[in-house]
């Protein structure tokens, strides 16, 4: 099970393989864990994310491709060219178990080619290959050209256009839906002249007690499946959480101006669930909640998508002010087949209405674009001139940090966002204290999939919550109590899955009846052979958060950055939530708490020395003054 990494350097034409300690595995177990690992090593402070010194890091997770619940996940790192900082997005689909069939865990990619190049990796070989013509392909065009050379199984990840032209939030892609879209990776990967990695494998991974896996996994599978969650998720795919949400009131409306969409009722999960054609799922997923749909172009012809995700959905539905469904679809077509990060490219879209409305920008400003709510036409053209950096989408492109150096920083009001990262998802958090909690905190921005202790939406009894969580949270989502301790939990659990390569709906994210940290641990043991307790498994969650904040903590980022958007401050202007708001001194108060919870410093938000090397991340111990 110990297979290979790789050290790829594009400017000399060089690879090296290795593998990967014992020690290394036991203390960050691969996907996620190992990418951070490999990031802080070799990284500097300073670095500038598009420098060819910069490293591009692709790592399957550890128990991606082996017969187990939904292993599919592959997570994909390096500095964020969005950001500034930490980059680490996850994506789902072949690709992992792909990668994992030619004898590679992990890729380490350097340097910058002369001329567009491919990687393609082949039962442990690898070789540099001509990509000149397949710059300037979209990303199926790309995908389906390299699978016509190497056949249907060649598993792929490959950027579009806006990587190929440095948009900093482009996105890394693999097949129709699957998108490693948060930070930019994209963006690092066309800096590298680096257009796609291919991946032709046959070799066999064989688990260290494959009859016990694989009876295990059919008991939690069957599990899985029965929960009220997964069959939703089967049926309407994630598109569904938008009913409740806007249901509740605390969908951001209109770059988060208001907090429902009323005019949104098109949008529903029923009326997209009408335009699905079929359902199917990544490797190895029992939940199956990808939807292809069929979209007619404007001359006629029909082409197959899948999607729209939640994300994509609400970006540019609620957030930009469109209800029209089928041309959320097409805007989804189109940002996929770019390579875009459709939630930052909706939510930058819909920053900059908000500063045409408010008269911060004019025509003179979007080379002659009015700018309005609900626009799908001009919002389609934005898409565009985006991933081409043409008019006033090459101001976009440069993504919402160095946007502010044109718009001014009256505009920064206006932006949702943490830490350089617009918000992941669409949901206006001031009504849940511990999902505000993890916005502020979350190591890669502003995001939901880092740390959100989603459970606390579902009203559960709190004998439930201490039970999950270990001590008395309250399970009213208005309060604060407690909330410290669901995000710290929530943290640690899923920097687990992503290291071993289980997609967060297979695990206890949006149900509290689906995989636990005691099941993870028996599905390691019988896949690798490797055991741990309790205590040790959940440190490996504890130990690969913390290096992600020494990462962030390098860059000079500390508990200043902790904070949130401006208008999570203010109060919430409509529905059953009207009046809430964050409090700044009760977020200092679970900004206490959860430091506490991690041994980091209360002043600064910096991990302490002996919290390192406690954790035995001595490597990351600063230097004494």
């Amino acid at each position: 099970m110990n297979q290979s990494l790789a050290y790829i350097d594009l400017t000399a034409g060089a690879i090296r393989a290795e593998k990967l300690s014992r020690k290394e595995r036991r203390l960050f177990l691969g996907g996620r864990g190992i990418n951070a690992y490999l990031l802080f090593r070799n990284s500097f402070t300073g670095m500038h994310p598009l420098a060819p010194e910069s490293p591009f890091i692709v790592g399957a997770g550890m128990l991606s491709g082996l017969p187990c619940p939904s292993a599919s996940r592959c997570s994909i790192g390096g500095k964020s060219p969005e950001t500034e900082l930490l980059g680490d997005s996850n994506i789902g689909g072949f690709f992992a178990a792909g990668l994992r069939k030619t004898g590679y865990d992990h890729l380490i990619i350097q340097g910058a080619a002369k001329h567009p190049v491919y990687l393609l990796i082949e039962n442990g070989g690898i070789r540099i290959k001509d990509a000149s013509e397949l710059w300037g392909k979209d990303t199926q065009t790309t995908t389906h050209l390299l699978k016509q050379i190497y056949g249907k199984d060649c598993q792929i990840l490959c950027i579009g256009q806006a990587g190929e032209n440095l948009v900093r939030f482009a996105c890394v892609r693999h097949g129709r839906k699957s998108a490693a879209g948060r930070g930019g990776l994209g963006c690092l990967m066309g800096s590298k002249k680096l257009k796609a990695i291919a991946v032709v494998g046959d070799q066999k991974l064989v688990p260290a007690e494959y009859k016990a896996l694989s009876g295990y996994t059919k008991a939690l599978n069957k599990r899985l499946i029965e929960s009220k969650t997964s069959q939703a998720l089967h049926k309407y795919g994630t598109p569904f959480l938008y009913d409740l949400h806007n249901f509740k009131g605390i969908v951001r409306t209109f770059n988060g101006r208001i907090n429902q969409f009323k005019q949104g009722r098109a949008l529903r999960s029923t009326s997209l669930k009408n335009r699905y054609i079929s359902t199917g799922g990544c490797f190895g997923c029992a939940i199956a909640c990808r939807h292809k749909y069929k979209l007619t172009e404007p001359d006629g012809t029909t082409t197959e998508g899948e999607g729209p995700e939640y994300g994509t959905l609400a970006a540019f539905g609620p957030i930009c002010g469109i209800n029209d469904p089928d041309a959320i679809l097409r805007i989804n077509q189109t940002v996929n087949q770019f390579g875009l990060d459709s939630v930052t490219t909706g939510n930058i879209i819909a920053w900059a209405i908000e500063l045409f409305q408010n008269g911060l920008l004019t025509e003179a400003d979007t080379s002659g674009l009015k700018l309005d709510w609900g626009d799908f036409s001009t919002v389609l053209k934005l898409v565009e001139q985006i991933a081409f950096r043409k008019g006033f989408g090459s101001v976009l492109a440069d993504g919402p940090k160095l946007a502010l150096n044109t718009f001014g920083k009256e505009a920064e009001r206006s932006l949702i966002w943490t830490k350089h990262l617009l918000q992941s998802d669409s949901v206006d958090v001031r009504a849940h204290k511990g999902f505000a909690l993890a916005v502020a905190t979350a190591t890669r921005g502003a995001d939901h999939l880092r740390s959100r202790p989603t459970l606390e939406a579902l009203a559960l009894p709190a004998e439930n919550l201490k039970r999950i969580y270990g001590a008395q949270v309250s399970s009213d989502p208005t309060s604060y109590e407690g909330k410290a301790r669901m995000v710290w939990s929530s943290e640690r659990e899923f920097a687990l899955a992503d290291a071993l390569g289980i997609c967060r709906f297979a695990q206890r994210f949006n149900s509290p009846d689906h995989l636990n940290p005691e099941e993870l641990i028996k599905l390691v043991y019988y896949a690798t052979g490797l055991q741990f307790s309790m205590e040790e498994f959940l440190r490996i969650g504890e130990r690969i958060t913390t290096l992600e904040r020494m990462f962030l903590a390098r860059e000079g980022i500390g508990r200043k950055d902790d904070t949130l958007p401006f208008r999570y401050f203010e109060p919430m202007p409509v529905g059953r939530y009207k009046g809430e708001k964050i409090e700044p001194q009760m977020l200092d108060l679970m900004l206490d708490e959860y430091y506490q919870l991690h041994g980091w410093d209360q002043a600064t938000g910096i991990p302490l020395r002996d919290v390192l090397r406690d954790l035995e991340l001595d490597f990351a111990v600063p230097e004494a003054d």
